[in-house]
């Protein structure tokens, strides 16, 4: 509201003069409203008393006040104020560092333009902008960008309306873009270090998901014990949601399953995953016929992919861990069984039971739907520890990749336990205990443009120079985004669904949590600095290993120094490296296409070995593209025998 105050007959008198009031009349004027100024006014109620007043004593006067004073501001709450310069001194003072004698000198300035312009109706935008101006004029930059309104141009919000190119078009995705374009230019002007802010710009690095970067994480690997144990709670708190208890019976379990990735989804800008997902749920089928299961398992997956509720009016992101055999730290492992009870039975006894699981959703995802149609979440993961993939499960495996891509995780040399969340980000246990990878997930992942290194880089010291910078701007951007999660968490509690809380244990676990930092065209830098490919020049190799090592051992300095648990993977980044490709042509006039990972030139054997290798100093994610054609299965599981080595099979006929 605006404020109240007594004012005195001078100051009528000098509004009046200001407007180019004769003093004899501003007198009389002031004289004749003397009374009222005791009972305390507004400025725009002492205006509206004036302009009355100068109306029944003389008309030209009162249009002469009229045309000076009754300049009107349309508000952002969609309401018409009178103008009023101290308004913005005072938010000046509020949303800057400035000494509040500059803000009122540039209120003063401001009030002068608007009167010799004539304004009679001001936005408020327009009104920041004039503002800025005076900003700029006296180079107070960093108080220029904390008073700067984030908004789009009425054409641009014309565009989105009418004639965007959504993936799926509804109502809440064209609101999604407007609230997105808002959130990432925020984040880039308020959130991010300025450095880090620029080198996102530039396109040195790409920091993801800038739209969610004020709010919430990445992903999440839920644990569903948890929820077996406690029941769902949609909110986490009960207060808008119903709240459910422990699954009693196999579609109960099924339905929390559903309940919480969707939940989960509202909280994440990114992918989830549920891991041991058929060891989990075994005790519950169990003592289900082949049939009953396939039911339970449609009705996940139709429950998955028919929801559009989030993220713009899009099917969750999700995927699905599957162990081929029980993984030893599993087998002594107490199994959640139905109504939340703990018994006697360890998983070690469902392992039968998490294979059959395994086999009969694998299927189903092969039938596809009521039309056929290829379900294309969730994506699937099976890991691989001691032993071979059973034979009773090849058969189903075959059948699946005619419809579906499959990542197989090789964790033969990977410590105890690692979880792939969503299609390209895997989480490493910290501490070496299994269970430290579920309940947390990836904050941020940021992307560093190797490429554009290469192509401004003449010497060795050049190039790691400029990496360096790259690696620290995407330090500090992860560094920014942890205490940002904090504060959501635990200050402002804007993501109940992870702070919920059972046996004095909060679910979320952020000291877990991690950022990883990825690389895009490694094999296409390394080819323009050194001449030659990876795959066929012992130099160029040993170079793309100085690189990476370079890489990890920065990355574990700063996880020394500045506790801020970042981990270095080569990760699917399409949208990276597209917009790194496009940069780059820009910029140095070269037309590169990066792949997700893997490289451009050589083949076969060569390059499966090379990239095997090469990912061996990636410790949060080794993911490779290889094809499924059946000559190629001798090479991928000679690959995954002798390597730890995770890769995607694509489906046949994707090969690209």
């Amino acid at each position: 509201m605006p404020p109240r105050q007594a004012f005195n007959p001078k100051h009528i008198e000098e509004k009046c003069s200001r407007a180019g009031i004769d003093f004899w009349l501003a007198s009389e004027i002031a004289l004749a409203l003397e009374e009222q100024l005791k009972e305390g006014l507004t400025e725009e109620e002492l205006n509206d008393l004036i302009l009355d007043e100068l109306r029944r004593k003389d008309k030209e006067s009162a249009k002469k006040f009229e045309s000076h004073y009754k300049v009107y501001v349309r508000t952002t709450e969609g309401l018409l104020r009178s103008f009023n310069k101290d308004l913005i001194s005072e938010s000046l003072v509020k949303e800057t560092n400035l000494a509040k004698k500059v803000c009122e000198e540039i209120a003063d300035e401001v009030e002068s333009d608007i009167r010799r312009l004539e304004l009679k109706n001001v936005s408020a935008p327009l009104l920041r902008e004039m503002v800025n101006s005076k900003l700029l004029e006296r180079k107070y930059m960093q108080a220029k960008n904390m008073y700067t309104r984030i908004g789009l141009p009425i054409y641009d919000v014309n565009r989105i309306i009418e004639h965007s190119n959504m993936e799926s078009p509804n109502p809440d995705a064209i609101h999604k873009a407007f609230g997105d374009t808002i959130a990432a230019e925020y984040a880039l002007m308020k959130l991010l270090p300025e450095d880090a802010s620029r080198a996102h710009l530039e396109g040195a690095i790409h920091i993801h998901d800038l739209p969610y970067f004020a709010t919430r994480p990445v992903s999440l690997q839920s644990d569903l014990r948890w929820f077996f144990r406690k029941g769902v709670v949609s909110d986490g708190l009960g207060k808008v949601t119903s709240v459910a208890g422990p699954a009693k019976h196999p579609a109960v379990a099924i339905s929390h399953a559903v309940r919480v990735l969707i939940s989960g989804e509202t909280h994440l800008s990114g992918g989830q995953s549920l891991d041991f997902f058929n060891f989990f749920l075994a005790p519950y089928t169990i003592n289900l016929k082949d049939k009953e299961v396939k039911q339970l398992i449609q009705t996940f997956l139709y429950e998955l992919t028919q929801i559009l509720a989030v993220h713009g009016g899009k099917i969750a992101t999700t995927t699905l861990n599957f162990e081929v055999e029980t993984p030893p730290f599993l087998k002594k492992e107490k199994a959640v069984l139905p109504e939340g009870k703990i018994g006697q039975d360890t998983y070690l006894d469902y392992e039968r039971e998490s294979v059959r699981l395994l086999n009969i959703f694998l299927s189903s995802m092969a039938e596809g739907d009521y039309r056929g149609k290829p379900f294309t979440m969730p994506k699937i993961v099976l890991k691989v520890r001691d032993g071979a993939v059973p034979m009773s499960t090849e058969g189903h495996i075959d059948e699946f990749l005619k419809q579906n891509p499959l990542t197989i995780l090789n964790l033969r040399k990977r410590g105890s336990n690692l979880n792939m969340i969503a299609p390209n980000q895997i989480i490493p246990p910290k501490g070496g205990k299994w269970h430290n990878t579920l309940r947390t997930g990836v904050l941020q992942e940021v992307n560093i443009n190797l490429p554009r290194i290469a192509l401004s880089s003449k010497e060795d010291d050049e190039f790691f120079s400029s990496l360096d910078s790259a690696l620290e701007n995407a330090r500090d951007a992860c560094k920014a985004k942890r205490e940002i999660v904090d504060k959501r968490l635990h200050r402002d509690g804007t993501l109940p669904f992870l702070t919920q809380e059972f046996e004095n244990e909060e679910y979320y676990s952020l000291d877990n949590a991690i950022s990883i930092v990825s690389i895009v065209g490694l094999d296409n830098a390394v080819r323009e600095y050194t001449g030659s490919d990876i795959a066929r020049d012992l130099d160029s190799y040993r170079f793309a290993e100085r690189v990476l090592a370079y890489i990890n051992t920065k990355i574990g300095s700063f996880n020394e120094a500045d506790s801020v648990n970042m981990g270095f993977g080569y990760l699917d980044a399409k949208n990276a490296g597209k917009r790194f490709a496009a940069i780059n042509e820009r910029k140095f006039e070269v037309k590169e296409v990066y792949p997700v990972n893997g490289f451009t030139h050589g083949s076969g054997a060569e390059w499966l070995r090379t990239e095997a290798q090469l990912q061996q100093n990636c410790h949060t994610a080794a993911k490779l593209l290889v094809p499924s054609e059946k000559k190629a299965q001798p090479q991928i599981y000679k690959l995954l025998k002798d390597d730890a080595l995770s890769f995607t099979l694509l489906p046949r006929g994707e090969e690209k």
